[in-house]
């Protein structure tokens, strides 16, 4: 058993509170692996296993510590996927909503990262395949060079071979990428069309989640552009100028306008979704490799036509 977290303590500041949730935001660590580690008899409350909807209350001992972790492998995985653009050195994706983009503890298959070596070794179009299949450090990221949440749809680029990827970054870390979002949010937004500007930090007290901060956090920019007001709720375009983590979530979210189905940040819908009603709509940039202009767009996905649909004028 890992060492990473110690998980011998009193619970003294929680009632009726899931254990799981209760570990995952006292440690800042993954739900999935918290849930892995109690459904496999690693964690106990007051000398006995329980399941991780279980209520811890005041008083009760908690003893314990993570499994080791086995060695994420990268498998290859024949996953359809839309391709919105292709060439030799780059590719863009049309996520769908509910794909993971990176393997990680709780997502070992059917990410995106799967599918894209599926695709790739299938195609035989990827120079540096022998090494990235070898990656089997959790945090690494073959091709992706940005990510989306698992319930936003849209554009997504990946890079053929490790030398466009450095490219691509490079284009992300200089700001040099247009990206638009489209968002359906709750309430209806006043101004045609605002600037939010507020630092994003990790929140002070939910910890899982992220925040504008007073003092702290990182610079963070987003430009909105309302497209049509609906009744209580606002069809939106976003345009961040940062990459923060949630930017686009969180800072709507800020302004009391959170995006519908964001169970996160967000207000608890009579017209509840099944995700986040937020697309990656457009990307634009100059290709780093042939110097073209590239301009990519994902249709607008039927959920939220049919969305706009019911609740339109």
């Amino acid at each position: 058993m890992e060492d990473m977290i110690d998980l011998s303590h009193i619970v003294i500041d929680s009632t009726d509170k899931r254990l799981d949730i209760y570990l995952a935001e006292m440690f800042s660590i993954a739900r999935t692996k918290i849930k892995y580690a109690i459904d496999s008899g690693h964690i106990t409350v007051d000398g006995k296993t329980v399941k991780p909807s279980f209520k811890v209350k005041k008083g009760m001992t908690i003893k314990g510590g993570l499994p080791e972790e086995e060695p994420l492998t990268l498998e290859p995985q024949e996953i359809s996927f839309h391709i919105l653009y292709e060439d030799e050195f780059i590719m863009a994706i049309n996520k769908p909503a509910g794909m993971v983009v990176h393997p990680s503890f709780g997502h070992r298959e059917g990410t995106l990262v799967n599918a894209i070596l599926g695709y790739m070794k299938g195609k035989g179009k990827i120079k540096d395949f022998h090494v990235l299949l070898n990656l089997n450090q959790i945090n690494s990221r073959p091709f992706i060079v940005h990510r989306l949440d698992k319930g936003t749809t849209g554009v997504i680029l990946v890079a053929k071979d490790t030398k466009t990827q450095e490219m691509l970054s490079n284009l992300f870390k200089d700001r040099r990428l247009t990206k638009v979002y489209r968002a359906i949010t709750e309430g209806t937004i006043g101004n045609d069309s605002l600037v939010i500007d507020g630092n994003i930090g990790r929140h002070p007290i939910e910890r899982k989640k992220m925040a504008v901060l007073k003092i702290g956090g990182r610079e963070a920019l987003t430009t909105i552009k309302v497209l049509k007001r609906l009744k209580d709720y606002t069809y939106i375009e976003a345009y961040p100028k940062t990459g923060r983590t949630h930017q686009i979530r969180v800072h709507l979210a800020h302004i009391g306008n959170p995006i519908v189905g964001d169970e996160i940040y967000g207000k608890r819908s009579r017209h509840a979704t099944a995700r986040p009603m937020l697309h990656a709509f457009r990307i634009e940039f100059v290709h780093p490799v042939t110097g073209r202009d590239i301009n990519i767009e994902a249709p607008v996905p039927d959920d939220m036509l049919t969305f706009l649909e019911l609740h339109g004028d």
